[in-house]
């Protein structure tokens, strides 16, 4: 039988009591409902991928084709195995992803002249453009998620989320790719 949310939180926050050598307060991992950095993280995460939503499905697009203009628009022309990994998308998932925003005018793949089993993409001037008109859109609901927060708070939140990552990618080895 599933646990009660007040039941697995208290487990949670039983866990995050233990200490030993090199752990970190429970106030340090938990808020004050019983909720870890990733988890916070991911719940941001999902409210910002439906509140964009709302704004792309004017263009029929689909929050995870996004995730490859946005790539593109910032990287130019790129290897579609290095596209997927800076997207967060295994490369097997990104192949219908990018026939679709193919067939749809967005993007163009030519095949590597040195190796003819890889693909560049980039973006066509349809795909600019969409991503131009929708940015200014997107940035301005982020900014809106952001009312009430300091300047120097941001610069506190920054400052973190980078140590964050500069953490994780130290415990990954090198084999994450963060873009």
């Amino acid at each position: 039988m599933p646990k009660s949310h007040s039941t697995a939180a208290k487990a949670a926050m039983d866990v995050s009591e233990r200490s030993g050598p090199g752990m970190k307060e429970q106030s340090d991992v938990f808020d004050d409902r019983g909720r870890t950095v990733p988890w916070m993280a991911r719940t941001v995460h999902r409210l910002y991928d439906a509140q964009a939503q709302k704004i792309l499905d004017r263009e029929n697009l689909p929050i995870a084709y996004w995730y490859y203009l946005r790539v593109l628009a910032a990287r130019g022309e790129i290897n579609q195995l290095e596209l997927s990994k800076r997207v967060g998308i295994a490369s097997t998932t990104a192949v219908p992803a990018l026939d679709n925003l193919e067939k749809r005018g967005l993007v163009q793949r030519t095949r590597d002249p040195n190796d003819r089993r890889k693909y560049f993409v980039s973006l066509k001037d349809d795909g600019k453009r969409l991503v131009d008109e929708m940015m200014p859109e997107l940035i301005d609901m982020i900014s809106a998620s952001l009312d009430g927060i300091t300047q120097r708070d941001m610069r506190v939140f920054w400052k973190v989320m980078h140590q964050i990552e500069n953490n994780l990618n130290q415990a990954s080895q090198g084999d994450a790719v963060v873009d």
